[in-house]
């Protein structure tokens, strides 16, 4: 069964965390947006005969641009849930979501993997999750490819937990992992006496993934030997345990992963062309993190918020100038490296806000070397926030300048020179 959509439109000061919890704990597939514009890309990228939800911080719910997504959404009300929130008071939610928690989730389905929330706002970013959808609902043999840290195993575990297998088993390998003689009996398995020191028969990979999703990361690095075994397999569904003569059939799914380029292996390492066809028939190619700049900030946010939750920390912020080295560092590590150095960041961060003498110091040194051009970026940043903060105090004083004036605390002639500065005088 196909899991409710949680989509979450939420302002740029707004903290989304509790509306999603208490959307995962609905089990549904929690996604989040910025504006309603964003909003309407991600409903594009799902089934239209989905339940979905969409949850809109009432700091949203107003203009012409929302009145234009409630109308189209009115079309589309057959499968479709529209609440408008306050972020500071989601009691009023409880009701109408109930208590319902995975803990009876797992109960049922004790393999079940809960899916993973999926955050972003660039085309590249949504072109991976439509076409992660569609292949989630058909039950094929899937190829993720990206640089290390971009995502391949959490990919492969919303692919997973979207299809109809998602209360099956999901079992992940990393193939670099087993030394080269270990990985066929690994993967198969093996019946007792097969070799010297096999004193028991031992269930293989595929079997301890039946009617479920069985992950290999790194397989561009098999042997052609098991790469050829591993073909046959996708063929035929059978497979021989390691000394055993009969084979046997297993229903299960395959998605694979590599951060190599399949293309020139085949040529260099000897990566068979069969499987590469075989495989490369359903692909997604996940963007490195340089390429998805607009994400930052909301992988930033929810990495905090995860670490804050982790070691039970007061929520912390970024310092601007922080802000702007994150934005400006070209993240070889990818995803995997934010995550890592905002954890680490939240733990040694003495205060509310984590500063660059909080990151790890190849951090500190790229900001040294890039003093002017940080700087640079920083003031920019105060300056979209000022003026972000301007247009919402506006907006919630109906253009009144002497009420926003008096809510930001500020002067009226203060804020016309703010006005001024930010172009915002009409």
């Amino acid at each position: 069964m196909v899991k409710p959509l949680a989509l979450i439109i939420h302002s740029a000061d707004a903290s989304w965390a509790g509306i999603s919890k208490l959307a995962e704990a609905r089990d549904c597939s929690v996604h989040v947006s910025r504006s309603v514009e964003e909003a309407e890309r991600v409903l594009a990228a799902f089934p239209v005969e989905q339940q979905k939800f969409i949850f809109a911080d009432l700091a949203v719910c107003h203009g012409s641009v929302w009145n234009d997504f409630t109308d189209k959404l009115r079309e589309k009300s057959a499968h479709l849930a529209l609440i408008c929130y306050d972020p500071h008071h989601l009691q009023g939610l409880y009701g109408l979501f109930g208590q319902v928690s995975h803990t009876s989730v797992d109960n049922n389905h004790p393999h079940a993997v809960k899916a993973p929330v999926m955050i972003g706002d660039t085309p590249q970013f949504y072109e991976v999750v439509n076409l992660a959808n569609r292949y989630a609902m058909h039950d094929i043999t899937v190829l993720i490819t990206g640089e290390t840290g971009t995502g391949k195993e959490v990919m492969a575990q919303y692919i997973h937990a979207r299809g109809p297998r998602a209360d099956k088993p999901f079992v992940g390998c990393n193939m670099t992992a087993i030394p080269e003689t270990l990985v066929e009996s690994e993967l198969f398995g093996y019946v007792k006496g097969a070799f010297t020191g096999a004193d028991r028969n031992k269930r293989g990979l595929i079997e301890a993934a039946e009617g479920g999703t069985l992950f290999l990361d790194e397989i561009g690095d098999l042997a052609p030997a098991i790469q050829l075994k591993l073909l046959r397999f996708l063929e035929t569904r059978q497979y021989y345990k390691v000394g055993e003569s009969s084979p046997k059939t297993s229903d299960v799914r395959i998605i694979a992963a590599t951060n190599k380029e399949l293309e020139e292996a085949i040529q260099g390492t000897g990566f068979r062309k069969d499987l590469y066809f075989r495989l490369n028939s359903a692909r997604i190619i996940l963007p490195p993190l340089r390429e998805r700049r607009e994400d930052m900030i909301l992988l930033i946010a929810n990495f905090i918020y995860q670490a804050c939750s982790q070691f039970q920390k007061p929520l912390k912020k970024l310092t601007s100038s922080a802000k702007a080295l994150f934005l400006d560092y070209p993240w070889p590590g990818n995803v995997r490296e934010l995550k890592s150095i905002i954890e680490s960041a939240v733990m040694v961060a003495d205060g509310e806000y984590i500063t660059i003498s909080d990151l790890p110091m190849n951090l500190q040194h790229y900001a040294t070397g890039r003093r002017e051009e940080i700087g640079t970026r920083a003031i920019r940043n105060i300056e979209e926030g000022e003026r972000g903060v301007i247009e919402e105090a506006l907006r919630q004083t109906n253009g009144n300048k002497a009420k926003a004036a008096e809510a930001l605390g500020i002067s009226t002639r203060t804020l016309y020179r703010k006005l001024e500065k930010f172009a915002l005088v009409n």
